[in-house]
């Protein structure tokens, strides 16, 4: 098809170019250009020279096949479809034939704010065609992700309808779509009249339970009182054995065998003290190897004297050459770990170090250049905030419910204003129908056309700065 988009002021147009073979239905374009007909885009005929054009206002719209891009919840959903249902219902009540209509997602448009969905209607004779509405309601249906954190019961009402009657009407379809859309608000009613009740509850409990809190403090003033009662008596007990000391002056003079007792455990340790004066020697033993423990002086000078005539004795004297303590810090082996530790840097001696590498267990080839990530980014001149273009189709503008990145300080800005595409290494701004219209370099885009961006670029959304920039 001939469709082009054109800009002018703060417009946006749909704009098609009528061959020199084509003929215009008259009725209809005039039914079109003189009317504001619900569900169908505002239209403009036009003719330079011999050239006649048909122009669709569409602004502040984007393509049916942008608005269900992702996840779709049941808002945009029963939007369209009570839009090109209102649109075809329309056109028959305006005597304009069903099969101008376009019936496909990229020329049917809808207000990201509002659901409000258009469709255009191309006058051209000979170009109708018998639209199967049942087969394109479902297609929508199955080559749509839909919003599973939502409730999704109206897609399986939706579906059996589709597949249940066996003529379509589009009445009795659009009578379900309207039950399905008044239905939303009816579920989050009917939430908070369960907690309602159980919240009254508790407050007229709350109320009686504040006359036995006074009760409360009455039982406590007892408790404690038997509480240092019993403490008492436990203490005393422990006094009744220094009772027992006065029987033992009454019965000295009786029981005097517990004298010795104590006289015993005295020479207990005199024995010990009278070892080293029972000091002996044994005539038997000329060699005094054997030391008495409470005899060190007396061992020493003993010692001297027998080693003189062991002197000669050779493998006595290398007995303590072979075990000399101060050999074993010669062979040390620290001196073989503190290279090591350097050279590796880590005290895992039983792992490869990786040279490099950034996980353990893998390999880095020697020479080989890592491989660089791009990361895009967008800077906003006004306050140097970094915006992470991290999805194939980046959407920004202030419609907080579909955008990527909400502008909510800026009236200029559209709803839903430029997207940037990033695809095979290579990224685009795209304007979507925008107000204000986007600019690359200084230069207006055209609507709905990619323009290749790089490194550097400034792009300017209405009055709002960015620049854009590869890391």
């Amino acid at each position: 098809m001939n469709f082009t988009y054109e800009n002018q002021g703060t417009n946006t147009y749909l704009v098609y170019t009528v061959s020199p073979e084509e003929t215009i239905d008259s009725m209809s374009i005039g039914m079109l250009t003189n009317n504001k007909i619900h569900g169908l885009a505002n239209t403009l005929f036009t003719q330079m020279d011999a050239t006649k054009y048909i122009k669709y206002n569409v602004s502040a719209h984007i393509p049916a096949s942008q608005f269900f891009a992702g996840a779709v919840n049941k808002k945009r959903l029963l939007g369209v479809f009570q839009g090109i249902a209102a649109a075809i219902l329309s056109a028959e009540d305006y005597m304009i034939d069903e099969g101008s209509l376009l019936l496909d997602l990229d020329y049917i448009f809808a207000d990201v704010s509002t659901c409000d969905t258009v469709l255009v209607c191309l006058p051209i004779i000979g170009n109708t065609k018998n639209h199967d509405l049942r087969g394109f309601f479902k297609q929508i249906m199955f080559s749509t992700q839909f919003d599973q954190t939502e409730n999704c019961d109206y897609v399986a009402k939706i579906i059996n309808y589709l597949n249940s009657s066996p003529m379509f009407s589009l009445q009795d379809f659009s009578a379900l779509l309207e039950t399905l859309n008044v239905a939303a608000p009816t579920v989050p009613v009917q939430q908070p009249k369960v907690p309602q009740p159980t919240v009254v509850a508790e407050a007229v409990q709350s109320a009686p339970a504040s006359q036995p809190q006074k009760q409360q403090p009455q039982p406590a003033k007892p408790a404690p009182a038997p509480v240092p009662q019993p403490v008492k008596p436990a203490v005393q007990p422990v006094q009744a054995p220094p009772a027992e000391k006065p029987k033992e002056k009454k019965g000295f003079s009786l029981f005097k065998h517990k004298e010795p007792k104590k006289e015993a455990k005295a020479p207990t340790p005199q024995p010990a003290k009278q070892v080293p004066n029972a000091g002996f020697a044994v005539p038997g033993a000329a060699k005094p190897n054997f030391e008495v423990p409470g005899q060190p002086a007396a061992a020493k000078p003993a010692a001297p004297q027998p080693v003189k005539p062991a002197a000669p004795q050779a493998p006595q004297a290398q007995r303590p050459a072979v075990s000399i303590p101060t050999q074993q810090p010669v062979v040390s082996q620290p001196a073989y770990t503190q290279p090591q530790i350097p050279q590796g840097q880590s005290m895992n001696f039983g792992e490869t170090t990786v040279l490099g590498g950034g996980g353990v267990g893998e390999t880095t080839v020697l020479g080989a250049t890592p491989a660089v990530q791009v990361k895009p980014q967008l800077i906003r001149a006004k306050n140097n905030e970094k915006i992470d273009l991290n999805k194939p189709v980046f959407r920004i503008g202030k419609e907080k419910s579909y955008v990527d990145y909400f502008i909510g300080d800026n009236s200029a800005i559209s709803r839903s204003h430029a997207n940037v595409i990033s695809r095979d290494g290579e990224y685009f701004v795209v304007d979507t129908n925008s107000t204000n219209h986007t600019y690359v370099n200084g230069q207006m885009i055209q609507s709905n056309v990619e323009t290749k961006i790089t490194h550097g670029a400034k792009i300017k959304l209405a009055n709002e700065d960015f620049e854009f920039r590869l890391y």
